[in-house]
C-alpha cells in the first residue's frame, strides 16, 4: 500500500473508538458507508454498526481500516512503544 509522507496517526483503545477513527478516516477520504461497504462486499448496515462500535468481524474491521486509506499497528497495553512522525 503506497503512503504520502503524511498518515494521520489514530488510536484506538476500544471498539467504539476504533469506529470512530474509520469514520473519521471515511469522511476525509470523501467515501460514503456504501461505497466502503461494496469494497469490503458487506452491507451498509455492517459499517454502521462498525463505525457505531458495534461488534463486527475483525477481519471486516481490518479489511475496512485499509479501505479508508490507513494502516493498523496492534500493540499490547503493557507495551512501551513511542510513535514519531
Amino acid at each position: 500500500m503506497e503512503h504520502s509522507d503524511v498518515t494521520s496517526f489514530y488510536r484506538a483503545v476500544d471498539a467504539a473508538s476504533l469506529g470512530r477513527s474509520i469514520a473519521d478516516a471515511r469522511k476525509e477520504t470523501g467515501l460514503t458507508q456504501q461505497a466502503v461497504a461494496e469494497k469490503l462486499g458487506v452491507t451498509r448496515g455492517t459499517i454502521v454498526r462498525l463505525e457505531h462500535g458495534e461488534p463486527v468481524s475483525s477481519v471486516i474491521a481490518m479489511n475496512a481500516i485499509r479501505a479508508v486509506g490507513r494502516d493498523v499497528a496492534l500493540v499490547p497495553r503493557f507495551a512501551k512503544l513511542q510513535v514519531k512522525p
